[in-house]
């Protein structure tokens, strides 16, 4: 996966978590940022069984300065979220997301010129606040 187009400014977003939940995330993401996703598709699971749906989406996070704070957004469960992009560019929407999120880092891979990050997200008040 590379991140090469708009000069690095585009992250990978995959999703993992109740659809609903995936649902509110995508959407708080797209109140800040372009998306490669319809606003009108939304995220449900296909097939049964005991393995977990991952949506994905690619935000351009290029507008760094345009881009407002996500409003709190609450989560029936917390959301598994794995970023992939340029360093600055996964950053700029880490940041982002804890403006309407609670937002534990899980792990996070460095690359040559490209950053993995899983995050654990969750509803703002599960963090105390």
């Amino acid at each position: 996966m590379t991140a090469t187009d708009k000069h690095g400014e585009e992250v990978s977003v995959q999703l993992s978590g109740a659809p609903e939940d995936a649902d509110a995330v995508f959407g708080a993401l797209l109140t800040a940022y372009p998306c490669d996703r319809d606003a009108e598709e939304h995220p449900h699971r296909q097939g049964r069984g005991d393995h977990p749906t991952i949506w994905m989406a690619t935000y351009d996070v290029s507008p760094a300065d345009t881009a407002g704070p996500m409003a709190p957004t609450a989560l029936g469960e917390p959301v598994a979220a794995e970023l992939s992009g340029s360093y600055p560019a996964v950053d700029r929407l880490a940041k982002a997301l804890t403006s309407g999120f609670a937002v534990e880092v899980e792990h996070e891979v460095s690359g040559d010129g490209e950053k993995q990050l899983r995050l654990r997200l969750d509803s703002p008040a599960a963090k105390g606040a």
